[in-house]
């Protein structure tokens, strides 16, 4: 797919077709290297241009050189030929191949068979009282998002790359299909005239210790040998469990101190898998100290040692405790173990590692191996407490597969149908123990604890995880279906306790520091929701540049403008100084996924409105108006 491009360029500038007519043979002995070697050796995706984005960034520009120089001369000067038009121009032609590549990636499916109509949308069908969610296409248009061939049906359910033959997928509903797209964009717009000095690139990429890393083998002793002195050891885990919404849904406090102390009284005797969970909490807590700007715990023992690598011990004797007591056959605390475990190698990089991904496949398969997908209350050996703790459990990984799936652009892994476990009560560690025979009542989610506020997101997730399954889905979806989802959507956010609940940005202003990190949380899950609900149908008619579903691309607009006003006000507050200042690790790689969906989005929108024929007819029509000028929106990106 990467040949074919300057291929056909030069055949249709020439007028000969010489490539595009030679044989099979032909191009089998000669196959054009297209990409620098500087972006061939380090795996980037290179623009082709002489010298390219990637050699100007790091300055090496005059290094920038091409195996195939014939060819590159000859795609030099089409692009010379080109470069005479004005920066306006230059700018829709970049926006327009932006428009295509959405359009053809995620809204074209085969016609093999008959596609199904899609339905017409009442007004009563919108969340919105009074707006209309559809409107016609001046000449009755059916958009039904139908493609000609095999390929258009794979690519409209995803995007693979093929770069020195390996393949790459991403479902339709992540932002690196067109990533490039939006950066070149920024830069023509003029949305960022300076160019940040950039993080020099690892030349080995960051891989889960526990599948390829260099940790090796250790015994009982010398994983003990590691253990910080006990001073040292309580204000780490302390500053562990004084963390809001980080430890409370899998660890019982109270239970977890009774071990604490006891395996200070006897640790040769405590099982090798709880002090794995032990070194999680220690590395996950040293990391988040770091990561807030924070000095963490020192003793004499560590005051000469890098904070950094203070993390990177404990890690790998996190790991050495899981291969110790061999994971493989999982058993008390390997789920646990493994979460954290996983938490501290997602926080190792701000991209999206899939290797890390592949760790949290482990942690699936190991909780259902021990039951939790199942709901305790089935099973009498199981012990009130273990079931409750289960159940808090379950509902992280739930929420957590959901979002890291989304964060590698593939399916999630746990689908609706295959587990029946409730959602945990709301209620305190001190409401219960090893001991309790009959679980409370839940607490009034006026009484907002850490496992209320887990449940009301987990609300919202649970129908967002139904919207990605659709948006995954090989088979078309009607909008009927679509709608059906925005309303139940936007239900569930209604149901959500007030304190957690937005209506404006200002709203993010309001609470303690705990309340507007959550608040945050839940609106960002919402707004996303409604990006990848509505994203498969923000598209613009081909042959009237206008919005087919206008109700969907007011929805992307609004959202988009959302997380990324979200985002501005969240690093304003999380600055040194700032009422948030110490909580900015809370802004991981995770929600860096969600910025860039919106940010996608917006671009998208402002190509289109500033193309030749920008869609309006739509808007006009149906009363739907977008609040933002196309300056504002270029300044929240």
């Amino acid at each position: 797919m990467t040949d074919t491009t300057p291929t056909s360029s030069v055949t249709n500038q020439n007028g000969e077709g010489q490539l595009k007519g030679s044989t099979k043979a032909s191009r089998q002995r000669f196959k054009p290297q297209l990409s620098c070697t500087f972006c061939r050796n380090r795996k980037l995706k290179c623009d082709r241009n002489l010298p390219c984005e990637n050699c100007v960034k790091r300055n090496q520009a005059t290094t920038c050189t091409y195996v195939h120089a014939t060819v590159r001369e000859k795609a030099s000067q089409i692009s010379k030929s080109s470069s005479g038009s004005s920066g306006s121009r230059d700018v829709q032609t970049q926006i327009r191949h932006l428009e295509e590549m959405v359009v053809s990636l995620m809204n074209q499916i085969t016609k093999p068979k008959p596609v199904p109509r899609i339905d017409r949308v009442t007004p009563d069908s919108s969340p919105d009282q009074g707006m209309q969610a559809f409107e016609d296409s001046p000449d009755g248009e059916q958009v039904a998002l139908s493609g000609t061939g095999l390929g258009d049906t794979a690519e409209s359910f995803g995007r693979i790359t093929m770069e020195d033959d390996q393949a790459n997928y991403v479902g339709s509903a992540h932002w690196a299909a067109i990533l490039d797209n939006i950066a070149c964009l920024k830069d023509q717009l003029g949305a960022n005239n300076t160019t940040p000095e950039e993080k020099s690139i690892p030349e080995i990429p960051v891989s889960p210790d526990l599948l390829v890393g260099p940790v090796r083998p250790a015994t009982r002793a010398e994983i003990l040998a590691a253990i910080p002195s006990r001073s040292v050891v309580d204000a780490i885990t302390n500053a562990f469990f004084d963390t809001p919404d980080m430890g409370c849904t899998l660890i019982h406090v109270p239970t977890f101190k009774k071990e604490y102390e006891r395996f200070w009284a006897n640790p040769n005797e405590t099982p090798i898998m709880w002090i794995g969970l032990l070194l999680s909490i220690m590395c996950l807590s040293t990391g988040f100290q770091v990561m807030a700007g924070m000095s963490p715990s020192s003793s004499a023992e560590t005051a000469l040692r890098d904070p950094a690598d203070t993390v990177k011990i404990f890690r790998e004797k996190t790991v050495q405790c899981l291969v110790l007591d061999n994971y493989t056959e999982p058993g008390p605390y390997t789920v646990e173990t493994l979460f954290l475990y996983y938490v501290s190698e997602h926080f190792r990089s701000a991209d999206a590692q899939f290797g890390a991904w592949m760790v949290f496949g482990l942690i699936v398969r190991a909780a259902m191996r021990l039951g939790f997908h199942r709901d305790a209350s089935h099973y009498s050996k199981i012990s009130v407490f273990r079931g409750e703790m289960q159940r808090r459990m379950w509902a992280s990984i739930l929420h957590m597969d959901l979002i890291t799936s989304l964060q590698v652009g593939l399916p999630r892994m746990i689908r609706e149908g295959c587990y029946d476990t409730k959602s945990p009560r709301n209620i305190l560690d001190t409401d219960f123990d090893e001991n309790t025979k009959v679980l409370p009542p839940s607490r009034p989610y006026s009484e907002f604890t850490s496992i209320g506020y887990s449940n009301s997101k987990n609300r919202i997730t649970t129908v967002f995880g139904q919207i990605v399954d659709q948006a995954n889905s090989t088979y078309p979806i009607s909008y009927s279906e679509v709608m059906a989802l925005d309303k139940k959507l936007h239900e569930t956010y209604q149901q959500a306790e007030d304190p957690i609940k937005i209506t404006s940005i200002d709203d993010l202003l309001i609470g303690t520091p705990v309340t507007r990190l959550r608040k945050f949380s839940v609106d960002l899950t919402f707004q996303k929701a409604r990006c990848v609900l509505h994203r498969k149908f923000f598209v613009t008619s081909k042959t009237t540049a206008s919005y087919p579903y206008p109700y969907s691309m007011k929805t992307c607009v609004e959202a988009s403008m959302r997380i990324l006003q979200s985002q501005i006000l969240m690093n304003r507050e999380t600055a040194v100084g700032h009422p948030l200042d110490g909580h900015k690790w809370k802004i991981s790689s995770l929600l860096t996924n969600d910025f860039l969906l919106a940010a996608m989005l917006i671009c998208l929108y402002i190509g289109n409105s500033i193309g030749d024929n920008p869609p309006n007819q739509g808007a006009l029509q149906t009363g739907i108006q977008i609040k933002w000028t196309q300056e504002e929106m270029v300044d929240a990106l």
